[in-house]
């Protein structure tokens, strides 16, 4: 991608960006209250600096999002209507929403009429079912609407789907600031990790980081264990059975690259008991236990851990963070890697990020990704179909 130095919308010195339109992906699917209260407008607000900038070199903007799984039908409870007024309010740009599905012509006109103050929005991309099947047809057609495509979403990044991968395929495709950002900043993580690096993985269960834990194996000095996943190796490690050599817990903890950090100590929760919350030792927890937290010794053991890393990476909570009664962990967790300011810090996962706004700043941090699955994707496999779709884009330029 260094081959490439115009991957990024700001570095395109060769395009004079007045009157033309450019059609931004960015991702607006963000949580909201019964009453259709924005919860969480760190995606919304993410993207402004880009629109800003296009702003700025009188370019046009259309932007094209998604909001929840309409299944490629319309569904008024998902329409992006529901919250224009409010990005509205965060981008302080006026915004024209229009139904991709209405007339050609009548797009097309609602384009070239659009006023000095206002952005297009296109309803709910995810209305349309070729835009999740993927159709070149579709991809063609969006980028009829454009002189230039802006990849601003990387939390769908690793969908291949006709607004992400797609319009690439037929007009000149740049990253926004945020995606931009977004790979540069996980890219130095994964170029630097070493004998001073930390992960600190939570999660439900094994299951769900198998592949992840098994990537970072190798590449980093430590791999902290929290959330759900503590019961499983509990179960494991508590067991009475001769160990099963197939089993991916044995062979996680038996690698001989990475030292796993194991908890010395949880929460559990326990609604026929007083106290309700009580701390175990890890040889101490039951099959039924229900852990919420990691316990106190363990949040030494692991602040300790951090406190000497030089590259941490943080994806995933400690316990149930949301309840004050277990929120310690967590919060103990973010706290360290705040104060270990002489490292390189990224975190990301939709959980993680709720937390870091929760009991510090993302501002405590070197990077916090907007995205959940496409960041745990990227730092697996080192790509996403959406960053692959503008390298292609550029090569095609230069051939």
């Amino acid at each position: 991608m260094n081959n490439f130095k115009d991957v990024f919308i700001k570095n395109s010195h060769t395009i004079n960006l007045k009157n033309k339109k450019c059609i931004v992906r960015v991702d607006f699917n963000v949580p909201l209250s019964d009453q259709n209260k924005i919860l969480d407008d760190t995606r919304i607000k993410a993207v402004k600096k880009t629109i800003d900038f296009l702003i700025s070199k009188k370019a046009i903007v259309i932007l094209i999002s998604h909001m929840g799984r309409p299944k490629g039908k319309t569904d008024q409870n998902l329409s992006l209507g529901k919250i224009k007024n409010s990005i509205e309010l965060i981008l302080k740009y006026k915004i024209l929403l229009i139904n991709i599905k209405e007339n050609d012509e009548i797009i097309h006109n609602s384009i070239s009429d659009i006023k000095s103050n206002q952005i297009i929005m296109f309803e709910n991309i995810r209305f349309n079912p070729e835009e999740e099947t993927y159709s070149d047809k579709f991809s063609k057609y969006l980028s009829s609407f454009g002189d230039i495509y802006i990849n601003d979403a990387f939390a769908v990044s690793h969908r291949n789907h006709s607004s992400i991968t797609g319009i690439p395929k037929f007009i000149p495709s740049f990253m926004g600031f945020m995606m931009y950002k977004e790979y540069t900043s996980i890219s130095n993580l994964s170029s630097q990790l070493g004998n001073n690096s930390i992960c600190i993985f939570g999660g439900v269960k094994i299951s769900d980081k198998i592949q992840i834990l098994n990537n970072f194996i190798g590449k980093v000095k430590y791999i902290a264990i929290g959330g759900g996943m503590i019961k499983e190796f509990a179960n494991y490690l508590n067991s009475k059975k001769i160990p099963d050599k197939n089993n991916i817990i044995h062979n996680i903890l038996n690698n001989k690259k990475t030292k796993i950090l194991i908890p010395k100590d949880v929460i559990i929760k326990n609604k026929n008991l007083k106290p309700e919350y009580i701390v175990k030792n890890l040889d101490e927890i039951l099959t039924g236990d229900n852990i919420v937290d990691i316990g106190p010794k363990t949040i030494n053991f692991y602040s300790n851990s951090i406190k000497i890393s030089t590259y941490i990476l943080w994806n995933g909570p400690m316990g149930i963070f949301e309840n004050p009664d277990s929120n310690k962990g967590t919060s103990a967790i973010a706290k360290a890697i705040a104060r270990n300011n002489k490292a390189y810090s990224v975190a990301g996962g939709g959980s993680t990020v709720q937390a870091i706004n929760q009991f510090i700043t993302p501002k405590d941090l070197s990077h916090v990704s907007t995205g959940g699955g496409a960041f745990m994707e990227y730092i697996e496999n080192g790509t996403l179909p959406g960053i692959n779709a503008i390298i292609q884009n550029k090569k095609n330029l230069y051939e």
